[in-house]
């Protein structure tokens, strides 16, 4: 299964991948996104517009 990752110093807390999948992402204390999950079944079906988000 592809891993989940968020360079949180990369993120800009703009919400696109907690909007897009409240599933696999949530904001943390500083308003920047994590991963809820370790890895997902499927692909995203959005891109960072920060590249801090990968799956590998």
């Amino acid at each position: 299964m592809p891993k989940v990752l968020v360079d949180s110093d990369a993120c800009g807390s703009c919400g696109l991948c907690v909007g897009s999948r409240p599933d696999v992402f949530e904001f943390d204390d500083d308003g920047k996104a994590r991963a809820v999950v370790e890895s997902i079944d499927d692909e995203l079906d959005f891109e960072c517009p920060f590249g801090a988000i990968s799956v590998e």
